[in-house]
């Protein structure tokens, strides 16, 4: 396996290992045998605060491709939390893109969002780009958004502040997740909404050889559920 992409996977383990510690994991009833692809893995959460926590990998066996791993952390209705996102996107030699972003919950100014501003403040390689409409609806605008990174420093460096950033999310969390019993429902549906407006979502899922009513109840059922 690419070197690059043994340490990805031993990120992803990291990460595995960190949600184990602050979440339990469930059985996704809606993640049904037809939707276990080739090369796939999804792993469920949950807990008291957040309703799902959604880490998937695709790490090709052939060694051809592209390595991904994709996550997700969504409150539970009612709750005061940014949801987290992160995506990895790697070939063989370099990371092509990734974002992470804790997307806040329009209406309430949290603390989670102050921190991630200063943590990224500055940082010379992270290169947000003009977002279309679908997500300057709900991504935040200190978004961490890079490509081309290479094994070496700024690999060292991409690591280092996202691991800080979940983290500071996990290890927070149940101090910093605020019961206000506002409807939250409409926010955290419009996220998931907005998401499946992606259009290089549903082509990427295709290009892997997915058929179009596996990548549609993939997306709809798994990946960014309206609930």
């Amino acid at each position: 396996m690419h070197p690059l992409w043994i340490r990805l996977n031993e990120y992803a383990d990291h990460l595995t290992q960190c949600f184990d510690q602050h979440f339990t994991r469930y059985n996704n009833e809606k993640y049904t045998d037809n939707l276990k692809f080739k090369d796939w893995k999804d792993t469920f959460w949950k807990s008291e605060q957040v309703s799902k926590v959604h880490l998937k990998t695709i790490v090709p066996d052939d060694g051809k491709g592209l390595w991904l791993m994709h996550i997700n952390i969504f409150p539970r209705v009612g709750i005061e939390l940014p949801i987290l996102g992160f995506d990895i996107v790697a070939g063989p030699k370099k990371i092509t893109g990734s974002f992470m972003d804790f997307s806040p919950l329009h209406g309430y100014d949290h603390n989670y969002n102050d921190y991630m501003a200063k943590k990224v403040y500055g940082i010379e390689w992270n290169k947000p780009r003009e977002l279309p409409e679908w997500a300057k609806e709900i991504f935040s605008d200190n978004m961490l958004a890079v490509g081309n990174i290479r094994d070496g420093e700024e690999l060292d460096q991409f690591m280092a502040i996202t691991k800080d950033l979940v983290d500071y999310y996990l290890t927070n969390l149940k101090d910093s997740a605020l019961v206000s019993n506002r409807d939250t429902k409409p926010l955290l549906n419009k996220y998931c909404t907005n998401q499946k407006m992606n259009p290089h979502l549903h082509r990427s899922i295709l290009a892997m050889g997915i058929s179009e009513e596996g990548k549609n109840q993939y997306v709809d059922d798994v990946l960014f559920e309206v609930i």
